[in-house]
C-alpha cells in the first residue's frame, strides 16, 4: 500500500517499543474499593486507606462533594 520499508524495520521498531521500560505509576483504586472507603466510618479505615481516599478525593471534586453528602447523611441516621 505504498510503504517502502521492510518487514525487518517494522519488526525492529516494535521490538524496541516492547522492551522499552514503561513508566511505573500506581494503579488507581477500583470504583468498588473507593465506594467501600466512602461508606465506611473514617475511623475504621487503615492509615493507608485514608491516604489513598484522600488522594482520590483531591483528584475529583465531585467525589469529594459526594463523600461529604454521604457522611452527613450517615450522621443524620446515626443521631436519629
Amino acid at each position: 500500500m505504498g510503504y517502502r520499508g521492510s518487514y525487518g524495520r517494522v519488526s525492529t521498531y516494535l521490538r524496541e517499543k516492547r522492551t522499552s521500560p514503561r513508566p511505573v505509576t500506581a494503579q488507581p483504586p477500583a470504583p468498588r474499593v473507593v465506594t467501600r472507603w466512602i461508606l465506611s466510618r473514617p475511623e475504621t479505615l487503615t492509615e493507608t486507606e485514608q491516604l489513598r481516599l484522600k488522594a482520590a478525593l483531591a483528584n475529583c471534586p465531585e467525589l469529594d462533594a459526594l463523600t461529604g453528602h454521604v457522611r452527613s447523611f450517615a450522621q443524620m441516621l446515626a443521631e436519629r
